[in-house]
């Protein structure tokens, strides 16, 4: 496969790419958000700045290795034990094997009939923690059929051949008419618990709205009952969400973080709080009115501030994952953000407690496109997917360069 190896003066090479999305990312921490709110959130003042004539320092050197290419949004990407690499196409919805020796074949699976509008789909796909025991997937989809997203559980074919045997753990996911902010990411906790984060399915009401699966991170066992630290007998752990689409699990810690879009300003990265509201209502008399702070203090003052904030315009954040390897030095322990709009990974060291982002870098930037998905892999790899379509996309893998 190809393979590519990309100096530590990446991010400074192709900066031009970026020059029409990406602005200083200090301008949060100065003004005002539409709607003349303030965001609350930690000062990126000292973090430097993603415009392009003074991009983010550079992070560590990388190889780049194509794994896979010829998909068309393929939405999340997981290895199972055996090193079987698995990703699936948001629009069709057909997943893909991929064997270490390069071979490909397809993964049945009888998902109905696909609602594939705006951003719905075949999004998220996970692996149980005891996968090499119980073969269990996880799958988030937008069925035509059901006019909602909702989260299947499968068991995956010791080949690879087919997902059987499914069983719905959670319907009834709003699926907007158009698809708009679907989710729907799914995060497979070591604890055997899944975390699943939602869009607001362009609903004004729907995020402040306890009886709605919209706009919020739900947390089910893998029977699909409510979990630990749900508000009352719902599976909704946390709510006031846009469109989460980044979930991960923080190495040696119980520590969540999540990702989620903002409107034109202030994407955000958050420690994920039991029963917090994380403050988003683009509720304006039952319409959708995004014309409001991403994390509204004034209207909510307990609303949980974000970690990190992108300040103006958007980024557009995927997949988050954790580096968790000596290989990384100095990074190992950062979380990686796949960036969509300005097409590039940034990273991004977290303080102990997970409430504020103490450093910042990037890699891969302009090199592959619009980036989704980030995976970890065994011995500290990341598996990397694009998002540029029509037959364009392709699964790589990111690793710590040596030497």
């Amino acid at each position: 496969m190809p393979r590519t190896v990309f100096p530590r003066v990446l991010a400074g090479i192709t900066a031009v790419i970026a020059v029409t999305v990406v602005v200083p990312l200090t301008a949060c921490a100065q003004s005002s958000l539409p709607g003349g709110g303030s965001s609350g959130g930690s000062s990126t003042d000292s973090l430097g700045s993603l415009a392009p004539d003074r991009p983010l320092p550079p992070g560590p050197a990388v190889a780049v290795d194509t794994v896979a290419d010829g998909f068309t949004i393929p939405w999340d990407v997981v290895r199972d034990p055996a090193g079987v690499i698995v990703t699936g196409e948001r629009g069709s919805g057909t997943l893909h094997a991929i064997r270490e020796d390069g071979r490909r074949s397809t993964v049945a699976a009888d998902f109905g009939t696909l609602a594939t509008g705006g951003e719905s789909g075949l999004m998220g796909l996970a692996l149980a923690h005891d996968f090499a025991t119980s073969r269990e997937v996880y799958t988030c989809h937008s069925s035509a059929d059901a006019g909602d997203n909702r989260v299947t559980a499968w068991h995956a074919a010791d080949d690879w051949s087919r997902l059987e045997s499914p069983r719905v753990l959670v319907k009834g996911i709003p699926l907007a008419d158009g698809g708009r902010h679907s989710g729907c990411r799914i995060l497979a906790h070591s604890d055997g618990t899944l975390y699943i984060g939602t869009g607001d399915a362009f609903t004004g009401p729907a995020p402040q709205d306890l009886t709605s699966l919209s706009g919020k991170i739900l947390h089910i066992t893998r029977t699909g009952t409510p979990a630990d630290g749900t508000i009352g007998d719902s599976p909704v752990l946390t709510f006031g969400h846009r469109n989460v689409q980044g979930l991960a699990q923080r190495p040696g810690s119980d520590q969540i973080i999540a990702a989620e879009h903002g409107p034109d300003v202030d994407d955000e990265v958050n420690l994920v709080i039991p029963g917090r509201n994380y403050g988003w209502n683009p509720n304006s008399g039952g319409t959708y009115n995004q014309n409001v702070p991403m994390t509204d203090t004034r209207a909510f003052p307990d609303a949980v501030q974000s970690s990190w904030r992108s300040g103006a315009p958007t980024l557009a954040p995927g997949g988050i994952a954790f580096l968790d390897d000596p290989a990384w030095g100095d990074w190992d322990g950062a979380l990686a953000v796949t960036m969509l709009k300005t097409s590039q990974v940034v990273l991004m060291k977290l303080s102990p407690d997970g409430t504020s982002v103490t450093e910042t870098a990037a890699i891969l930037r302009g090199e592959h496109g619009r980036l989704r998905s980030i995976t970890p892999e065994p011995g500290g790899s990341l598996l990397v997917t694009t998002s540029n379509g029509d037959g364009n996309d392709e699964v790589l893998r990111i690793s710590p360069a040596v030497g």
